[in-house]
C-alpha cells in the first residue's frame, strides 16, 4: 500500500513539471548561428578602362610627382589577337596596330598611381623604314630621341615597353579567376652600370608578383654574342626593358597587367628621390 501512495505520489510531481521541462529543453536542437569574414576587395587594382569616358575619368589626377618616360624601341610589335578583333592580317609587326597604341592606356593608369609621364613622341620603326634601316639597328635608330628627351628633363624611372615573342604558355598567367599578360625585365649586361638597371629590374619584378603571384618572369640578364647587351640602358641607370606579355596576349590581358604595372611602380619607387 505504501509502495502504491509513492509511486502515484510519483507520476503527480512529473505531470505537475511538464510544462517547466518543455520550455527549458526545447523538443529541435538549435543551430549555431554561423558568420562569413567579409573579404574586402582591394580596390587599387583597377581595370584598365576600355571606353573613353573612362580614359579620361583616369587622367584627373594632376598631382603627380613622380616622372616616369615611356618609349617604344620596336613600336610596330603586335599581338595575334588584338589583329584578329579589327580584322586585320596576322602578322609580328603592324604598322598601325601594335605596341605603340599602349601608349594611352599606361598613360592613364600611371597617371592614376600618382605617376606624371611622358610618351616619348617617336615611331621608331616608321622612321627606320623612311630611312631604310634594317631592324636590328632599332636601338641604335631610337637612341637620338631618348637622349634628347634625357637630357631636357630628369626622370625617375624610364621604360622601353616591348612585346615579347614567346608562346601564350609562356607569358599568360591567371590570378582569383582573371588572366594576366607576364612581364619580363630585361637588363643588358654589357652596360657599365648595369647593376644600377638590375637592381631597379629586381626590385620592379619583386613588387610586380607581390601584387599577383607569376605576373613577372622575373629579370632577364642579355649579354655576349647575338645580343645587343646595352639596350641604351648606359643613358640612365632607371632605364629598364620591359617585355609586356607575347604574340597571343589579349588586349583584356595587358590592360589588367598595364594596371598591375603602374600599381607596383608607385609603391616601389614613389617614395625614392631622384638622383
Amino acid at each position: 500500500m505504501r509502495r502504491k501512495m509513492q509511486m502515484w505520489i510519483g507520476l503527480l510531481c512529473f505531470f505537475f513539471m511538464l510544462p517547466i521541462i518543455t520550455v527549458k529543453l526545447p523538443i529541435w536542437p538549435q543551430q549555431e548561428a554561423t558568420t562569413t569574414p567579409s573579404t574586402k576587395q582591394d580596390t587599387k587594382i583597377v581595370y584598365a578602362a576600355n571606353t573613353a569616358t573612362e580614359k579620361n575619368a583616369l587622367t584627373n589626377n594632376k598631382d603627380a610627382s613622380f616622372n616616369t618616360l615611356i618609349y617604344f624601341t620596336h613600336s610596330h610589335e603586335a599581338y595575334y589577337p588584338i589583329l584578329k578583333s579589327q580584322n586585320q592580317k596576322i602578322t609580328a609587326y603592324h604598322n598601325a596596330t601594335n605596341v605603340l597604341q599602349l601608349g594611352s592606356v599606361i598613360e592613364a593608369h600611371f597617371k592614376q598611381n600618382d605617376l606624371s609621364t611622358d610618351i616619348l613622341e617617336v615611331d621608331t620603326m616608321t622612321e627606320m623604314q623612311k630611312k631604310n634601316i634594317a631592324l636590328f639597328k632599332a636601338y641604335d635608330a631610337v637612341r637620338p630621341y631618348v637622349k634628347k628627351q634625357l637630357e631636357k628633363k630628369e626622370y625617375d624611372l624610364v621604360l622601353d615597353i616591348h612585346r615579347d615573342s614567346a608562346n601564350k604558355k609562356a607569358t599568360t598567367t591567371t590570378f582569383d579567376g582573371e588572366k594576366y599578360a607576364r612581364i619580363a625585365v630585361v637588363v643588358g649586361g654589357e652596360n657599365k652600370q648595369s647593376k644600377w638597371n638590375e637592381a631597379y629590374a629586381n626590385q620592379l619584378s619583386a613588387h610586380l608578383n607581390q601584387l599577383v603571384p607569376n605576373i613577372s618572369r622575373g629579370v632577364m640578364k642579355k649579354e655576349g654574342s647575338g645580343v645587343n647587351g646595352v639596350y641604351n640602358q648606359d643613358l640612365s641607370k632607371k632605364l629598364l626593358v620591359v617585355e609586356l606579355g607575347g604574340v597571343d596576349n589579349t588586349e583584356d590581358e595587358l590592360n589588367r597587367t598595364i594596371a598591375i604595372l603602374a600599381r607596383a611602380i608607385s609603391e616601389a619607387f614613389s617614395n625614392q628621390t631622384s638622383s
